[in-house]
């Protein structure tokens, strides 16, 4: 976590952004770093196994000065470069190349990181972001001077002066927005795969990677794909692993988070005890769940040396969990996965985030592309004319929806009921987001789409900021860059080859994964999504009588409290007019906003000592 101003204008904002970062976490430091104007510095948290020298460098003959926020896993080859050559640490690695070739090192970089650098005698900084957006950078031009921070809420909560939070950055728990939005106007976040540079009050955004401009390689072989996809998977995962921590990982009977359990599993063989994190229920029955996933994790686990650890979350927890959204984002299962992480002693874990947007994609683009290609013969095998309704189907659901951009009704309803406790000014989602998600004429659009779209970086920002308070680290290796320049180059074709939706990861992990699990089709747990169920439907009837309380809160005026009390009138009194879960959601996540705007503001209003 870094954060700093250049010029150091306002000594009072550094430490009310140190204490925004700080506040309730008894195992986080912080170490100042100053340099000709700039004031700044990092956080450790005791719980992880870093030192000054994992985040600074600092240079006294050239004036220069690296802050690191994350990790370069390609350190090894990099080092090949400096004279003389050698293992470095990544800080000292940075500096040298910046001097050596200048901003545009950041290209031959393979990790995630935020990195500021900093040039003492002319003043001038530079901010880099990693290529896939792990982890977060944000920042603030105010009086000729730059802010940074890579907690994005704080460093927004530290310059709103107790104002409100942004309401677009609000609703988007409720429709569909520009993720890259933040709680303050004020403050931007720099994007993935960009640098900033920094001189004399002014800011200039520059791009340094172009997924858009990488080809398709009509070269490539179906076996050649498979080889090359399993070897970058196996490497994605080893460059990930650091003998300093103490590793777990999230485990279901998903193949995404299967593949990396599993890889990360043999990487720390020597790890005496190895958690897998699932959020299921340790104690829901099953009722008539078409199948437990809960048995294909205790089977995995027990095949491979590891301990499942399933969730406890009852109501109470529930409900204290909805409260702390400020801390949590939402992610409430994840917010007892770090509870439990701490008691087991892992503060790394790995994450199989990103697997379905890029290597285990079933993207219904894929027969646009055969179309196109003219991959005739491929294409009516996967949509047969003998079976002409089905055929019918396809080709409108498939092809001419996303090209005329149009919901499927379960879709447009879903959004409808989504924004239901909205006004009406702010029901309608964001267009460029919706059709960065849903609408695209071929699978090489689909993954730039899932780059654009931005929620592949949300997750990655606020599960960050989370597992940095309870001293937390996340590993995604199916965000390594390298994986996804590399399905950017896949023919389409060689993903129909064998009959499997989400072919590559089926096929490459046989004789890995027990068949169940390999060609589990479900992407549902049905036991966890039915206790989900529970808990909202006990929290949201016990926080019914706090929709006045509500009303009272500026911040949340976009809320149609009418339609509200209406409804909770109506489910009172036994009336129907909306589905049940649709009145349940929107009472957590307006709760949720409640809290998050009362403790924004507190923060922003309050300056704690530090």
């Amino acid at each position: 976590m870094i954060i700093g101003a250049i010029p150091a204008k306002s000594e009072d904002q550094i430490r009310r952004l140190k204490s925004a970062i700080k506040s309730g976490t008894d195992e986080v430091s912080f170490q100042s770093v100053l340099s000709g104007s700039f004031s700044g510095g990092f956080f450790l948290n005791s719980r992880l196994p870093h030192n000054d020298h994992d985040h600074l460098w600092q240079d006294e003959k050239t004036g220069l000065t690296v802050l690191l926020s994350g990790f370069v896993y390609n350190r090894a080859d990099l080092a090949l470069l400096l004279q003389p050559a050698g293992l470095v640490r990544d800080p000292d690695l940075i500096g040298r190349l910046f001097l050596k070739e200048g901003p545009g090192f950041v290209s031959r970089l393979n990790g995630d990181f935020a990195i500021c650098i900093i040039v003492r005698e002319s003043g001038e900084a530079w901010l880099f972001r990693d290529h896939l957006g792990i982890r977060p950078m944000a920042f603030s031009v105010r009086d000729g001077a730059l802010l940074f921070s890579t907690d994005v809420v704080a460093l927004c909560a530290s310059l709103c002066d107790g104002k409100g939070a942004d309401a677009n950055y609000l609703t988007g728990n409720f429709r569909y927005i520009d993720y890259r939005t933040t709680p303050y106007p004020g403050v931007r976040k720099l994007l993935p795969g960009h640098y900033l540079h920094f001189t004399a009050g002014d800011i200039k955004i520059t791009s340094y990677w172009y997924p858009e401009r990488i080809k398709i390689d009509r070269t490539l072989t179906h076996q050649v794909v498979l080889d090359e996809v399993d070897s970058l998977i196996r490497d994605a995962v080893s460059i990930r692993c650091d003998e300093r921590f103490t590793a777990g990982a999230h485990i279901s009977s998903g193949l995404d988070s299967s593949v990396v359990t599993l890889q990360a599993r043999r990487e720390y063989g020597n790890q005496a005890t190895f958690h897998g994190f699932s959020w299921s229920p340790s104690d829901c029955e099953p009722l008539s769940a078409a199948y437990d996933e809960r048995e294909m994790v205790l089977r995995l686990c027990e095949e491979n040396g590891i301990k499942p650890v399933f969730s406890g979350m009852d109501p109470d927890g529930f409900r204290e969990a909805v409260a702390s959204f400020f801390s949590n984002h939402g992610f409430f299962a994840e917010h007892l996965t770090l509870r439990q992480a701490e008691q087991a002693g892992v503060n790394l874990i790995f994450s199989g985030w990103g697997g379905d947007e890029f290597v285990s994609t079933g993207a219904p683009s894929i027969e646009a592309d055969l179309l196109r290609d003219l991959r005739l013969r491929l294409f009516f095998r996967r949509n047969e004319l003998l079976r002409p309704v089905r055929f019918l189907k396809n080709v409108v659901r498939y092809i001419v929806m996303p090209a005329l951009c149009i919901h499927e009704r379960s879709t447009a309803r879903a959004f409808r009921d989504d924004a239901r406790y909205l006004l009406p000014k702010w029901r309608r989602s964001d267009r460029r987001a919706v059709k960065q998600f849903y609408f695209h004429s071929s699978r090489r659009g689909h993954h730039l789409g899932m780059l654009s779209f931005y929620h592949l970086q949300d997750r990655c920002e606020k599960w960050f900021t989370m597992g940095f308070r309870h001293g937390v680290e996340y590993r995604y290796p199916l965000l390594d860059r390298r994986i996804v320049e590399y399905m950017l180059k896949v023919p389409s074709e060689l993903l129909c080859v064998s009959g499997y939706s989400r072919p590559l990861l089926r096929e490459i992990t046989r004789g890995l994964l027990p068949e169940e699990i390999r060609l589990n089709t479900s992407k549902t747990d049905p036991v966890y999504s039915r206790c989900m169920a529970e808990l909202y439907r006990d929290a949201a009837v016990s926080f019914m009588e706090d929709s006045g309380v509500w009303m009272e809160n500026p911040d949340l005026h976009f809320i149609d409290f009418g339609r509200l009390e209406e409804d909770i009138r109506r489910f009172r009194q036994g009336e129907p007019v909306v589905a049940d879960d649709v009145l349940f959601r929107g009472l957590i996540y307006i709760r949720a906003m409640d809290a998050f705007t009362r403790e924004y503001r507190s923060k922003g209003s309050v300056l704690q000592v530090v």
